[in-house]
C-alpha cells in the first residue's frame, strides 16, 4: 500500500473525531528548524500578546534531529503548562508536523 494512503487510512479510522471540521487558523508559525530557545521566544510573545484564537504552529517531526525529535516534545509540554488547547493538524495541512492550537 502507497504511504500515503496508510497515512489517510491511520487518520481516517484511528482518529475519526480528530479535525472532523476544516480548521482555519487566523495565522501560521513556522518554527520548523528552530531551536528551543528560539521557539520559546516565539511562543512567548503569542501568549502574551494574545492577539490571536487559533494558530497553527508548524514544529516539524523531528526526524532531522541527532538525538530524535526535541521542538515536538517541547511545543507540546509548553502549550500543556500555558493551558491552550491543541490537536494535529490535519494530514494537509501538516499532519503530525503541525498543531492546531486554541487560545482563550
Amino acid at each position: 500500500m502507497p504511504a500515503f494512503l496508510k497515512a489517510a487510512w491511520y487518520d481516517r479510522f484511528l482518529y475519526p473525531m480528530a479535525n472532523k471540521y476544516p480548521q482555519h487558523a487566523e495565522i501560521e508559525i513556522d518554527l520548523h528548524g528552530y531551536t528551543k530557545d528560539e521557539a520559546a521566544v516565539v511562543l512567548d510573545r503569542l501568549f502574551r500578546e494574545r492577539a490571536h484564537t487559533h494558530v497553527r504552529i508548524i514544529i516539524g517531526r523531528g526526524t532531522n534531529s541527532a538525538n530524535g525529535p526535541v521542538l515536538p516534545n517541547f511545543v507540546r509540554t509548553y502549550l500543556e503548562a500555558h493551558g491552550a488547547r491543541y490537536n494535529r493538524a490535519k494530514l494537509s495541512d501538516g499532519g503530525e508536523g503541525a498543531l492546531e492550537v486554541f487560545l482563550r
